[in-house]
């Protein structure tokens, strides 16, 4: 099977995703790819079976007028002649063109949705992201029109689309008219593979890594840890990463209080933080029946550390995470995070059977989802390993 896999670098994280994926379809035998992007891919590891690395510049420029276009008029001006050009340089033919692609960037789409057509081939998608994302996420009302305007045209193309769990595909499936014989999978948000085990540790630490920001609301984790404060003077909470919007936390927090938490800069060295942390916190959207999945829930599920879980009702983490010991699920509420923490605290002083999540990280693994991903390739493709 020749497959072409596109997408755009942009930003480490959903980057690595990508990656990870190609790098589970070249390892089969039967499976010929080549990677179109908009920088150069690294030539390491991880791509090492990769036949053929297209890539054609995506400047700033090109940038901001897409982000224009996308707004004003719900089109892709410059996305398509992008992909007219980099049909130029793309040689061969494929049995399927795989895009992959984030709400920031519809590019890899439109661009995949072109080719496949010139080629005649089949037309795959995998979204990370619930694209427009509902409830508020998009503040501009005519970036969510042009959003959900593109994803209608292009995705109403596709002969198979893909999201990163059952409630973002079933979202996703919802915005656009489906091509007849469309065919679906879940591709969860694969894990590094990395374990981190640790000691108990003696601090009083809770663990927050990643963006807060958006519809993740930190009153309630900080109205949540003043009362934990007061019982637990020692206590520490640390928040790691970027865009941390603590709107209020003056009105919750005195300045005494403050001086309990550590705003920390992003780092990809968590190993120190992780053993330092009594337990870890995961917040969702404030809303109910959001969608999404924190990408950092998958790198938590490999610490040996209790996870306290802030999501709404009929969430993705609501399921996944039902009847596990070692995840604490509250409400989007004070009282409820506050019981949470505490109760994760409590269980954080004993020892804990963390191998309960074995079944949920091989759901994550790189593999598992490569080899969904495979499967339902060559279901698309009618090709027998």
């Amino acid at each position: 099977m020749k497959i072409l896999a596109i997408y755009f670098k942009t930003g480490s994280g959903i980057n690595a995703i990508y990656e990870r994926l190609v790098a589970q379809l070249t390892a089969k035998e039967s499976a010929v790819v080549d990677v179109l992007c908009n920088e150069p891919t690294d030539q390491d590891e991880a791509l090492c079976g990769v036949r053929n690395h297209f890539h054609a510049t995506f400047s700033s420029k090109k940038m901001s007028w897409y982000r224009k276009f996308l707004r004003w008029f719900g089109t892709t001006p410059v996305s398509d002649q992008w992909s007219r050009n980099v049909a130029q340089v793309v040689s061969g033919d494929y049995d399927v063109v795989l895009a992959c692609c984030s709400s920031t960037q519809l590019t890899p789409a439109v661009c995949g949705q072109f080719i496949a057509q010139q080629l005649g081939c089949k037309f795959g998608i995998y979204v990370v992201d619930a694209i427009p994302a509902p409830g508020g996420w998009i503040k501009r009302k005519s970036e969510f029109r042009g959003k959900l305007r593109i994803v209608r045209r292009i995705l109403s193309k596709a002969d198979y689309v893909a999201a990163a769990n059952r409630n973002m595909l079933e979202y996703q499936l919802s915005v656009f008219p489906h091509k007849e014989g469309l065919q679906t999978d879940v591709l969860y948000t694969s894990s590094p593979e990395v374990w981190y085990t640790n000691p108990i540790s003696e601090r009083t630490l809770f663990l927050y890594t990643g963006s807060l920001y958006g519809l993740r609301n930190s009153d309630y984790l900080l109205g949540a840890f003043k009362r934990i404060l007061a019982e637990r003077p020692e206590a520490e909470l640390m928040l790691v990463g970027l865009h941390h919007k603590l709107r209020h936390i003056d009105r919750i927090l005195t300045p005494e209080e403050q001086q309990h938490i550590v705003l920390a800069p992003h780092t990809d060295n968590l190993a120190p933080l992780f053993a330092d942390a009594k337990v870890l916190i995961d917040i969702d959207a404030d809303r109910q029946k959001d969608p999404f999945l924190s990408s950092k829930i998958t790198t938590y599920l490999r610490v040996n550390r209790m996870i306290v879980c802030e999501t709404g009702e009929e969430t993705p983490s609501r399921e996944l995470f039902a009847g596990l010991n070692t995840v604490v699920q509250c409400n989007h509420c004070e009282e409820s995070m506050y019981q949470g923490m505490k109760r994760a605290l409590e269980l954080a002083s004993t020892e804990q059977d963390f191998s309960e999540r074995g079944a949920l990280i091989n759901l994550f693994s790189a593999t598992s989802v490569g080899e969904v991903l495979w499967s339902g390739l060559k279901r698309l493709t009618s090709t027998i390993e």
